[in-house]
C-alpha cells in the first residue's frame, strides 16, 4: 500500500506541474483570448461584459485558482471558441482518440515484441538486421511526412484505403459493412503511429532478451532437451517481460504526441485536432481541458506500469525500488 501511495502521489504531483506550465505558457502569449480585443463588431461595454461572463476579468492567478478548484468537481469551463461544455467537446472526441492510440499502442508492442525475440533468437538473420538499421531509420522518420506519403500511395495513387476522417460520409446500412468501413479507415492512421513505436520496443526487447539466453538457465533448460522455441518464446520472454512493461509506459507520452500530428493529417475526429484548434484559437479552456485528459492518460499509464513492473518483480517494491 505505501507504494502505491508513493506512485499515486508522484502522479498527482506530476500532472499539477504540467497543467500549471500549460497555464503559465498560455498567458504569456500575445494577443487576447479568441480575439474578443480585436472583434470590430463589439462595442468597449460588450467587451467588459463578455470579459466578465469568461473570468477574464480576473488576474491570472485567481482564474488558476478558480480553475483547479472546477477542475476538481469535474467542471472544465466553456469552451470560448466553440461555446460549448469544455466536458462535452472532449467526450465527444475522446473515443475516436481511443480507437486511434490504443490500437497503435497493441500494435506497435506485439510487433516490437515479436521482432525483438525472433531477433535474439536467430542472431545474424532478417530480424536482427532490421532491428540494428531499418527501424532506426523509421523511428526517426517524422510522422506528418510518413502519414502524407501513406495518403499519397496507397490513397491517392493505389486507392486501396480512405485518406482520412472517421468514417465515410454515407455510412453503410447493415453493422458488418460499417465495420468494414470503420476498420478501412483506421488503417492507415494506426500504421502511421505505431511503425515508428515498434522502433523501441524491438530493440529493448532484443537487448533483454539476449542478456536472457545468455543465462546458465538457458544452457541447462537446452542441455536437459527442452526444446529451443520453447525456452525461446515461453521462459524466455517471461523473464524478459519488466522492460517492455516500463518501456510501454514511457512510451506513452510519445505515443500522445505522435496521435496529435497523426489526427491533424489524416482530419481524424480526436483529442489531437481539438487541442490543435484550440490553441490556434488560443480558447483557453478547451486547451488546459484537453491537457488535463491527455496528461491523466500518460500519467495514469506510467503508474500502471509501475505497478505492473512490481507485480513482476518483487524487489521493486522496496524502499529504493530497486533489487537487492
Amino acid at each position: 500500500m505505501r507504494f502505491v501511495a508513493a506512485r499515486a502521489v508522484h502522479a498527482v504531483a506530476t500532472l499539477l506541474l504540467v497543467v500549471t506550465l500549460a497555464f503559465v505558457v498560455l498567458e504569456m502569449l500575445p494577443g487576447d483570448p479568441a480575439g474578443i480585443a480585436e472583434d470590430p463588431s463589439l462595442g468597449p461595454a460588450e467587451q467588459a461584459r463578455l470579459r466578465a461572463a469568461l473570468g477574464l476579468d480576473q488576474p491570472p492567478a485567481r482564474r488558476y485558482a478558480t480553475f483547479l478548484a472546477h477542475a476538481l468537481q469535474g467542471d472544465l469551463g466553456v469552451s470560448i471558441s466553440r461555446h460549448r461544455p469544455v466536458r462535452d467537446v472532449l467526450a465527444a472526441a475522446l473515443g475516436p482518440t481511443v480507437q486511434l492510440a490504443g490500437s497503435a499502442l497493441v500494435l506497435s508492442v506485439l510487433l516490437g515484441w515479436l521482432i525483438g525475440t525472433q531477433a535474439a533468437s536467430r542472431p545474424g538473420g532478417l530480424a536482427e538486421r532490421a532491428v540494428r538499421t531499418l527501424l532506426p531509420a523509421v523511428d526517426a522518420v517524422p510522422p506528418f511526412w510518413l502519414g502524407l506519403v501513406a495518403i499519397l500511395l496507397f490513397a491517392w495513387r493505389l486507392g486501396w484505403l480512405p485518406a482520412g476522417h472517421l468514417a465515410s460520409p454515407t455510412p453503410p446500412e447493415t453493422w458488418t459493412a460499417l465495420l468494414v468501413d470503420r476498420l478501412r479507415h483506421l488503417v492507415l492512421p494506426v500504421c502511421v503511429l505505431a511503425i515508428p513505436g515498434t522502433a523501441p520496443v524491438a530493440r529493448h526487447q532484443w537487448s533483454a532478451m539476449r542478456r536472457e539466453l545468455r543465462r546458465p538457465w538457458v544452457r541447462a533448460a537446452l542441455a536437459n532437451g527442452v526444446a529451443r522455441g520453447r525456452v525461446v518464446w515461453l521462459r524466455g520472454t517471461r523473464a524478459a517481460l519488466l522492460p517492455l512493461i516500463a518501456l510501454v509506459g514511457l512510451g506513452l507520452p510519445a505515443l500522445v504526441g505522435g496521435a496529435v500530428v497523426v489526427e491533424v493529417v489524416f482530419a481524424w475526429p480526436g483529442l489531437g485536432r481539438v487541442h490543435q484548434s484550440a490553441l490556434l484559437a488560443r480558447d483557453i479552456p478547451l486547451v488546459l481541458g484537453g491537457l488535463v485528459c491527455v496528461s491523466g492518460a500518460v500519467v495514469a499509464g506510467r503508474l500502471l506500469a509501475d505497478l505492473l513492473s512490481a507485480w513482476a518483480d518483487p524487489r521493486l517494491r522496496r524502499p529504493g525500488g530497486g533489487a537487492r
